[in-house]
């Protein structure tokens, strides 16, 4: 009989590995998942995103065996005397047809293991963007610059124009970076006017970002002892600068940033917030600086942050950006879940309580009178392309993802890698799914 041989009991073989390969496939993709020990969160192993990929892989090898198998079996019995040719030819197919077919099946595995969201593609030249915080801030932009010739009357009149506290906030924070390098034209500033309450805010950011520069960016610090005393030179600062113009919210928001880094207690927490919440209720960057203090991996609960974003985000005005900070506390906690277990991270981002809540968000945001107000809508975008690649819901990813091509944030995206590399996977991943 033609399989009573090696090469018969290979085929037979390889077809039972195949047949395995697809219906640990099919059943992966299916309620009887959890049947078969696959759960969404286990290790990826025993995720269904991990049996998918198996099985798949399973079928594969099975289906290149069986092909050899079956080229040997049907060539053997002319070749009479030469077996080893015949194995020759038969392994030889195998190999082409690897050859043909292992790069796309690759590229199949990766899309499956990741559920569509990586690829072993190298994305597009044009898919990678550059972050700039000034993002579409065209004036921003230019005032920058004129700062790199020490020129600082452009960033004052600009700041002087800047009555909407966020948008002026966002300019302050963006400039004190620009200083972080290079800070001649604002000692010229401070100088030609030092009672200035906004080169006495630029001020006051850029100590808090200098003793961030000094702590670095991994969960040690690099040095402590300099970082709290940068911190403590950064209070001094920026309470100077309160006491400058007390009607000034930028300072009392710089002071609510640098809380987590002080490692103040709650009830001085709730006291530089009161002040700050006295003269501007929604002053998103001092909300932001309050989410990460009470998140889990700072000074709070998951419990606590998402009860502190969602009452700031449901009392946001409609169209202002601060409605989406119940987002940023999704995100905040996906990246908390991850790494006790991706498969759990990846159930919470893509729950339907989850979905439904930043389905709210975005409709207050787009619920403005004239739609999402202009200030921080390019950060909103930023921040809803990551959330919604996370999610992989490509559908509502690809209009946010169109403008991070134009400006590009370096918040979310540096959360998880490179961020312009991170990035162009995502416009990879929403471009592959038309």
């Amino acid at each position: 009989m033609i399989l009573d041989s090696p090469a018969g009991y290979a085929f037979i073989g390889a077809v039972i590995l195949a047949a395995i390969g697809l219906l640990v496939l099919g059943a992966a993709s299916t309620r009887l998942a959890p049947l078969l020990g696959m759960r969404e969160e286990a290790r990826w192993w025993f995720s269904p995103a991990g049996g998918r990929t198996q099985g798949l892989v399973m079928a594969y090898v099975g289906a290149l065996v069986a092909i050899a198998s079956v080229v040997y079996l049907i060539v053997d019995p002319g070749l009479d005397g030469s077996p080893a040719l015949a194995w020759t030819l038969s392994w030889m197919m195998g190999l082409g047809l690897l050859a043909l077919s292992g790069t796309r099946v690759a590229r199949i595995a990766v899309s499956v293991a990741t559920e569509g969201r990586s690829s072993i593609d190298e994305p597009d030249e044009s898919l990678y963007v550059q972050p700039d915080g000034a993002l579409d801030d065209i004036e921003l932009i230019g005032a920058r610059a004129a700062t790199e010739h020490g020129d600082w009357r452009p960033a004052a009149a600009l700041l002087a124009a800047s009555v909407d506290d966020d948008l002026r906030y966002a300019r302050i924070t963006a400039l004190a970076i620009q200083g972080i390098r290079r800070s001649r034209w604002l000692d010229a500033w401070l100088a030609a006017r030092p009672t200035d309450p906004n080169a006495q805010a630029v001020k006051a950011m850029l100590a808090v970002r200098r003793a961030w520069e000094l702590r670095g960016p991994d969960w040690e610090p690099r040095n402590a002892h300099a970082f709290l005393a940068a911190l403590r030179e950064a209070e001094e600062v920026t309470r100077e600068a309160m006491d400058n113009d007390p009607t000034d919210p930028s300072p009392r928001a710089v002071l609510v940033e640098m809380a987590r880094g002080q490692q103040v207690d709650a009830d001085e927490l709730e006291s530089r917030t009161r002040s700050l919440f006295l003269l501007d209720p929604h002053h998103q960057g001092g909300h932001e600086a309050q989410l990460h203090y009470r998140s889990a991996k700072w000074f709070g609960s998951e419990a606590e942050m998402l009860a502190a974003a969602r009452a700031s985000s449901t009392a946001a005005p409609a169209g202002n950006a601060l409605s989406l900070l119940i987002v940023t506390a999704h995100i905040e906690h996906y990246l908390t879940l991850v790494e006790r277990s991706p498969a759990q991270a990846e159930r919470y981002v893509r729950s339907a309580e989850v979905r439904a809540e930043v389905a709210r968000a975005v409709a207050r945001w787009q619920g403005g009178p004239e739609g999402p107000s202009p200030v921080n809508r390019a950060k909103a975008h930023n921040t809803l392309a990551f959330y919604y690649w996370l999610a992989r819901d490509r559908a509502h990813a690809r209009p946010h993802l169109a403008q991070t091509l134009r400006h590009l944030d370096l918040w979310p995206w540096s959360l998880v890698g490179e961020p312009s590399q991170v990035h162009a996977v995502a416009q990879q991943w929403a471009q592959a799914g038309r």
